[in-house]
This record gives structure tokens, sequence and C-alpha cells, in this order.
């Protein structure tokens, strides 16, 4: 016996070899385990000796009765290749039958836990005081837009520019910060206006997330925990600011806040949106303030103010917001003034067209976050910061105030 004579042949099968082996494992003094070695080496797996003895035993049973009755040497052996075959298949969709209920069972698990976390950390959130008086509308007919866009709760970043210089650094610490000075900003800006009331877009991505392998380096929190504490947060954000005008929140779904479960790809569960739950946590904590109307998440938001159709998204899914404006009125069949969105983290805005003495226009949002990798990847920044915007019954928005942080 040679070296060789262990190795698989050329043209021998996976079961042919098996069976050779088993035959002669005395004449090549190996045993079960070592049988074992060579079959898995060969088949890339990681079965034990048992389980090739067993395969042996019915193939080697399969050979000895088709020789006893007069069937040729290679007839035997192609019906059992192809009898072999038949009961892997067979036992592969038995493992399969009973792997798919484990699976099930650990989806259930892992959606019940985190459907047990956000349930604690409503029932137990602090108590938030909430102003005791309430904000009347005034008869002046003109209204506020109050723009936050890009958040990006939980990232934890330091960008650095050619000469090691800081572009921008974020956590969550300078991310409640910046939120507090555009407050301080609103309420400057109030005291020159008389603010009575606000409508307060959030155009999503409020939290990072998790979309890419890369960005583990730089969260800070997980998907959960950051959605529940930057929910606590806002909701006393909004609360202070409920103290100045009255205020009716939206939110919109963005890409960083989709869950991607199972492995999925952007869109697979597009319904399945952390920034649902961080609304949901605020009009829990606000219920009993007045001043604050906390409206539901949604991809796409549709509203009147003073007659001017105001449309807020995010913007992951529009390739051109001047072709979305044209679009989505012939979609929905309901016509859009203004269109407001996100996602770049830069400003920009265009007039498309006129409704009487209204501009028919879109106003992308810079971000709270600011410059960072993904902006330097498009080459398109901005500073951080938010719009406070002056609509006008009948004209639609006159004035834009850019609130700068940072």
């Amino acid at each position: 016996m040679t070296p060789s004579d262990l190795k698989r042949k050329e043209s021998e099968s996976l079961d042919n070899y098996l069976l050779r082996l088993g035959n002669n494992k005395d004449l090549y003094s190996i045993n079960w385990q070592q049988v074992a070695d060579y079959m898995n080496a060969e088949a890339t797996e990681d079965f034990s000796e048992s389980k090739w003895r067993k395969d042996y035993a019915l193939i080697k049973r399969g050979y000895d009765l088709a020789v006893k009755s007069n069937v040729s040497e290679d007839e035997v052996l192609q019906e059992l290749e192809d009898k072999t075959l038949e009961f892997r298949k067979e036992r592969m969709k038995l493992q399969s039958v009973r792997l798919e209920p484990n699976q099930n069972l650990r989806l259930e698990a892992r959606d019940e836990l985190i459907e047990e976390k956000i349930i604690n950390a409503i029932a137990n959130r602090p108590l938030i005081t909430v102003p005791d008086f309430y904000i009347k509308s005034n008869n002046v007919k003109s209204d506020y837009i109050f723009g936050v866009a890009d958040i990006h709760y939980a990232a934890n970043f330091k960008l650095l520019g050619w000469m090691d210089e800081i572009l921008n650094e974020y956590n969550p610490e300078i991310a409640q910060k910046r939120m507090w000075d555009l407050l301080e900003q609103y309420v400057e800006q109030n005291d020159i206006d008389k603010i009575n009331h606000a409508h307060l877009f959030n155009l999503g991505d409020s939290l990072d997330g998790i979309l890419r392998m890369s960005q583990l380096q730089w969260i800070k929190m997980g998907n959960v925990d950051s959605a529940i504490e930057f929910a606590e947060f806002m909701s006393s954000w909004l609360n202070e600011l409920s103290k100045y005008s009255a205020l009716d929140y939206y939110s919109v779904s963005g890409n960083h806040t989709e869950l991607r479960l199972l492995n999925g790809k952007r869109g697979d569960f597009s319904a399945e949106n952390m920034e649902k739950v961080v609304s949901y946590i605020i009009e829990c904590n606000l219920k009993n303030n007045n001043n604050v109307t906390v409206h539901k998440c949604r991809n796409h938001k549709y509203v009147d103010i003073l007659g001017t159709k105001v449309l807020a998204v995010h913007g992951h899914d529009e390739r051109n917001l001047s072709a979305s404006l044209n679009e989505y009125p012939k979609i929905y069949g309901h016509p859009v003034d203004l269109m407001l969105s996100g996602h770049l983290h830069h400003t920009d805005s265009k007039t498309i067209g006129m409704n009487g003495l209204k501009d028919i226009e879109y106003i992308q949002l810079q971000s709270v976050v600011g410059i960072d990798d993904f902006s330097l990847k498009i080459k398109k920044t901005a500073n951080a910061g938010a719009k406070l915007m002056v609509i006008k019954e009948g004209i639609g928005r006159v004035t834009t105030h850019d609130f700068r942080v940072n």
C-alpha cells in the first residue's frame, strides 16, 4: 500500500471513496476515526466517525444485495450514489423542518425582548413636570415651521482634517448640547417674533442605528438603548420648548432607524423603524402637556399650514427632489407647495413653480450631526444646525432663519 491509495481518485465519488476505505481499512491500517478524517477533508464537513460508519454500513449493505442479484458493479455503484443522494436530501429536509421552529422561536424571543425593554422603559420612565398653563392660539395669520434633521443620536466619532485638525466631534453629550443651543436660538427669535405656535418637523435619522459593520467602531449604544435614551431626552427638550410656544411635533422615518432584520437589505422591512418607538415614548411622556401634540410617525408627513401644503420626508428615497416634488401630487392626488427633507446633511432649495402667490419649492435641511464620513464621501458639507421658517396665509414661506451650532 502507498500513501496515494488513501487519497480519493479523480473519478471516484464520495460514496465509492467511503466504500473503498471502509472495505480496506485493515489493509490500509486505519481506524474509523481516520476514515472520518479523510472523508471530512474531501467533503469539507466536520461529521463524526459514527456518522461516516453508519453511511458506510448503508452503502455496503446495498452493494452486497445488488451483487447477489447479479447486477454489474458499475450499476450497483450508480444506484448506490442515487439512493445515497436521495437519502441525504431527505435528511436535509428533516433538518430544515426541525430548524424552522427554532428560528421562529429565536425571532419571537428577540422581538419579545425588544418589546419588553421598550415597555419597561416606558413604564419606568422618569416623570416629567409639564407646564401648568395653556398657550392659546392667536389670530395672527402666520405660523412657524421649526425643522431639525439627522440628529444621529449615539454616533460617537472625531473627524480629522488634512492637518489633523478636528473637523467635527460628536457623541450623545454633544448632540444634547447642540439641541439645547438650538432651543436657545429659538427662544431668542421668539423674544422678537412672539411665536405663539410652531410645527416642529423631525426629518428622520434621529438615531445612528447600525446599517454597516464599520459603524460598530463609533456606535456608543445599541438601537433599543439609544432609542429609549433619545426619546427621554427629546421629551424633556420638547417639554421645555412648550413653555414658550404651543407645538405640533411630527416625525418621519429615516434609513438609519430602519431595522434590518434577518440580514435584510435596505427597504426589506421599511415599516420596522425605531423612529416610531421614539415618537411613541415621547407621546406617552407628554400626554399631559396641553401645549404639545405628538403626531404619528410616518414615512411621508403631509400637513396643511394656513393653506400651504407641506410634505415632509427624510430623503433617502428621493433621487431627485425636483422630480419628487413634481411626481408626488400626481401619485397621491394632493398638491404640495413646500417639500422638506434631510438625509444629505447639507442645505439646498429650489423653486419649481407657483401656486398663486405661493412658490412651489423644496428645502433640504442641514443636519444636527454636522459633517461626517458620509458628508466627506459625497463631498457636500454644511454647518450643524436647523431652520425656522415663517409661513403666512395665502403666501407660504416668507422668511427663513438659519440656526447654527458648534
